[in-house]
């Protein structure tokens, strides 16, 4: 025996569907891959509008537009539209407008036909008003008066901020995002009156190939890869990953290791038989297709040649002679301390040939200045002082060999007094390396102590090699916390990790441009950058924050580190669900790791008594 019952949805779904997880600009996206879906023949422009004063954000395109039946599909949840291929779930336009505001309006006039059709969802009114429901949505329709064609979708009541270096942000990202329809001539896409241009690479000469991929499924996978001129420092390698034109993951560590000898490999790859989530924020990594193209890629001739064109560029390879050949050759533009040191003590003389001047180049240990150089027959001698604290001021010392080098032909070939001219010049390069080194010089600038680690507690597993190579290399302090130290403790928030550090102030630079390879450095950003970054598939992000307090250990202590957790999180710039600061405290306490007391001290030094102790009263 069986019976029937009614599962129509709740008239709440659309404003739920909002609620799942879209950043601003990936919200607008949905909008801008259904205006794609709709492109007539010839060029599609599609205007998004950030209306600062009205508070409204638009999307406009004049692309075939829809009809009476098309519209009532385009507000039904999960009814694909005629035609789909980036909109195909049926899902984008209502979750993505309900995640932006809680009005939107659909204005349309199909292609061909003078009639303007009009539906208007007011979140209010909706949920409000019971005698409207899923079988009576109003239409309005009246008549344009000329030939014209398209949709515009209109969102106002704004749930989400919109700020004055948005529209500069939406066009970099989306020349990114839609890059292949761009270059294509299939769309022009406006932001707030300016164009999007699609994303330029500075690649390294001859490197790019093509790649054109039969995988065992007989199915295809074409883009390109290539190496750029130079590395990135910051995480931006990797392949963008695009699924019918439309960016789905930046950077994707695809087919290669997340390793500084490989950070510069780039390229971008369609794959647009792979199944992707509805959001269209990730591929289905679970799926065997995903599998199959990332080992298909993994073997390809293309990828192998990009790899050995950055290894033989990076990874210890570095030549002194490189640097005091005629012409020179490129360089490394950056070197780690560490690194650095052991090139030195590793170079060895020899005679550079510069164009028919002969530089025959040594090195010391121990004696004074930086160099000595004199006139020789056919050329010069050079003699360098690798022990100078100039070398340790420079952090790279191949840039300062080249200028050595420049500095002794000139002096070498010319009528002045070389010998003078040297000696004046060690003695202002010591004054340099004495002013800008005050880490070398001075105890109080050194690193705090590692922390002892407790039962329990400590830093991140994630964050241990970057740690150990920061207490190497940076010489001022810094302080991991927040959820370097609490993701462990955090149950549903920390999805992809954001992690914090401190560092004193004047240093940030320094410091975000220390943190290499696997993770992205952001440099006191706001909460809207740091969605960006999330938004566009940064796996692991290190937020450096200016700090002008006393930071005595490498890794925050647990009272420290929840209330610098409770900071980030409440201004925005780390997205944690409802308890979960609750949850974090509870466990630090009932381990015997943090104490009440100890967090209302510390706020009161930080300014935060008041917020901390309303907080811990509630809890």
């Amino acid at each position: 025996m069986s019976t029937t019952v009614n599962i129509t949805p709740d008239k709440s779904l659309i404003s739920k569907l909002g609620r799942t997880g879209y950043r601003t600009e990936q919200a607008v996206a949905e909008l801008v891959d259904n205006a794609i879906d709709a492109r007539l023949d010839g060029k599609e422009k599609i205007t998004v509008t950030l209306d600062f004063r009205m508070g409204r954000i638009a999307v406009s395109d004049d692309g075939r537009g829809m009809g009476a039946k098309a519209l009532a599909d385009a507000l039904t949840i999960a009814r694909e539209t005629d035609g789909a291929a980036l909109g195909r779930f049926g899902m984008g336009m209502k979750s993505a407008c309900s995640s932006l505001g809680k009005v939107f309006t659909v204005t349309t006039t199909e292609a061909g036909s003078e009639a303007r059709l009009t539906a208007e969802y007011d979140e209010d009114k909706w949920l409000g008003d019971d005698s409207r429901g899923w079988e009576n949505f109003a239409i309005g329709k009246d008549a344009t008066g000329r030939d014209r064609h398209g949709t515009t979708v209109t969102v106002s009541n704004l749930r989400v901020p919109l700020y004055p270096n948005q529209a500069p942000n939406f066009r970099k990202r989306f020349g990114v995002r839609y890059g292949p329809h761009i270059e294509g001539g299939q769309v022009e896409i406006i932001v707030n009156t300016r164009a999007c241009k699609p994303a330029v690479q500075d690649l390294r000469e001859g490197t790019r190939n093509e790649v054109a991929i039969e995988l065992r499924s007989g199915r295809k996978i074409s883009g390109w890869v290539g190496a750029l001129d130079k590395r990135s420092v910051k995480g931006d390698y990797g392949i963008h990953l695009y699924w019918n034109g439309r960016l789905i993951k930046s950077h994707a560590k695809f087919g290669i290791r997340n390793h500084p000898e490989v950070a510069g490999v780039v390229g971008a790859l369609s794959l647009d038989h792979v199944p992707v989530n509805f959001h269209k924020t990730g591929f289905i990594e679970e799926s065997p297709l995903y599998a199959e193209a990332e080992e298909g890629f993994k073997k390809s001739p293309a990828l192998a040649d990009a790899l050995k064109a950055c290894s033989r560029r990076s990874g210890g390879k570095a030549d002194v002679r490189d640097v005091f050949a005629e012409p020179a050759k490129p360089v490394e533009s950056r070197m780690g301390m560490s690194r650095a040191e052991s090139f030195l003590r590793g170079a060895k003389g020899f005679v550079a040939d510069r164009g028919g001047f002969a530089m025959d180049v040594g090195f010391e240990d121990g004696g004074g200045g930086i160099y000595e150089a004199r006139k020789a027959p056919g050329g010069a001698q050079v003699k360098i002082e690798r022990d100078s604290p100039a070398f340790r001021a420079f952090r790279n010392p191949l840039l300062l060999l080249g200028w050595i080098g420049i500095e002794a032909e000139l002096l070498a070939s010319g009528p002045r007094d070389a010998e003078s001219f040297v000696r004046e010049r060690n003695r202002r390069w010591a004054e340099f390396a004495k002013e800008s080194l005050p880490r070398e010089t001075t105890a109080a600038e050194r690193p705090p102590k590692v922390p002892p680690r407790t039962p329990g507690y400590s830093l991140t597993d994630d964050l241990v090699g970057l740690h150990d190579d920061l207490v190497e290399d940076f010489g001022h302090r810094f302080q991991f916390t927040a959820a370097s130290t609490l993701s462990p403790f955090m149950r549903i928030s920390h999805t992809k990790p954001v992690y914090t550090l401190h560092v004193t102030r004047g240093t940030g630079d320094q410091m975000a441009e220390a943190i290499d390879g696997e993770f992205v450095a952001m440099l006191n950003p706001s909460s809207a950058e740091v969605y960006t970054a999330l938004d566009l598939g940064h796996d692991k992000i290190v937020v450096v924050r200016e700090r002008s307090e006393r930071m005595p250990e490498t890794w925050a202590p647990p009272e420290k580190a929840w209330l610098d957790l409770y900071r980030e999180s409440t201004k925005g710039n780390l997205t944690m669900y409802a308890d979960e600061l609750d949850w974090v405290l509870e466990d630090l306490v009932s381990k015997g790791l943090a104490n009440p007391s100890r967090i209302r001290s510390l706020a009161r030094r930080q300014g935060m008594a008041r917020d901390i102790e309303s907080y811990l009263e509630a809890v």
